[in-house]
Order: C-alpha cells, then sequence, then structure tokens
C-alpha cells in the first residue's frame, strides 16, 4: 500500500550503484546580458570545456504581446520598448573562442521562458543553463521568473546560477 511518499532512494538496488559521468553533449545557454547571465556563461563555458561539449547561447527578444507564462512578469521598461542586451551573445562567443569550445548563437523572438524550453527540447540539448535573474530586476523569492517558469516548465535539465 501506496503512503504517497517518493522512497526512490530506500528503494534504490545496491546493484544500479554504479560509476557515474558527465554525458552532457550540448548545453544550452541562455543569455540577456545581465550581470547573473554573464556568470551562467562562464560556468557554462567551463563546464563545456570540461565536459567537450558544445554550447549554444540564446537570447530571446520579446514584447508583451508573447508573455505566455505567468512567471514571465516583465517591468515597465521592457514594456516600453527597453530591451535586455543582445551583448550577452558576443560575450558568450568571445568566452568559448578563448577556451576552445564550440559555440553558436541565436535570437529567438517570442517569451523568453517559453522561447527557451522549446528551443532546448526541439534541438535534444541535454542542459540548459541561465542567470537567476535578468536584465528586467525581476526577483521572486530565490530565483528570477524566467528562470523559475524554465525550471517549471522544462523535460531539460535546468542548471540555474545564482547572482
Amino acid at each position: 500500500m501506496s503512503d504517497g511518499v517518493d522512497r526512490t532512494a530506500e528503494q534504490f538496488p545496491e546493484s544500479e550503484i554504479v560509476p557515474v559521468e558527465l554525458k552532457f553533449r550540448k548545453i544550452l545557454l541562455a543569455t540577456d546580458g545581465s550581470a547573473p547571465a554573464v556568470k551562467a556563461t562562464k560556468i557554462a563555458v567551463a563546464l563545456a570545456k570540461e565536459v567537450g561539449a558544445e554550447l549554444t547561447a540564446v537570447f530571446v527578444r520579446t514584447g508583451e504581446d508573447a508573455l505566455l507564462y505567468p512567471e514571465e512578469r516583465l517591468a515597465d521598461e521592457v514594456l516600453m520598448g527597453v530591451h535586455p542586451s543582445e551583448a550577452g551573445l558576443e560575450l558568450a562567443r568571445k568566452f568559448a573562442e578563448v577556451n576552445g569550445v564550440k559555440c553558436k548563437t541565436e535570437i529567438l523572438r517570442g517569451g523568453v521562458a517559453p522561447q527557451i524550453v522549446k528551443y532546448a527540447e526541439r534541438e535534444n540539448f541535454d542542459l540548459i543553463i541561465l542567470g537567476d535573474t535578468g536584465r528586467t530586476g525581476l526577483a521572486r523569492l530565490a530565483m528570477g521568473s524566467v528562470a523559475e517558469a524554465v525550471v517549471k516548465a522544462s523535460s531539460v535539465p535546468v542548471m540555474v546560477i545564482k547572482k
């Protein structure tokens, strides 16, 4: 009879406890050029370098009409047309180049979190890395609204980098 408690660790078979390794082949970095995104960039490049993965950095251009997830509440400055910076893409490319990591960049359009999640799933990424808060200054307790929405919606593992 089930008591509704997840007992995976208690019931984990000894035969399945084996050496493990990171097998990330494709890492997706979502960046808006903010300080947390730059920190996420450095970690994404370092991880890609360490495991021999390819890196793709994306920036999502959005507008008020593209917001699909309730966690994506944008500041007034963004809604008035002052968008986060695409400079994060160029910075990611430069960090990757200096570190010998293959990196491509993409600009997506639409709601930020949905576009990140859809792109990651469609292109079969192994990991999404992003900063916890972006240039809009939004924060919801411990995590930014976009980061929270990506974590909730993604079937791809997500690494959120604290600022």
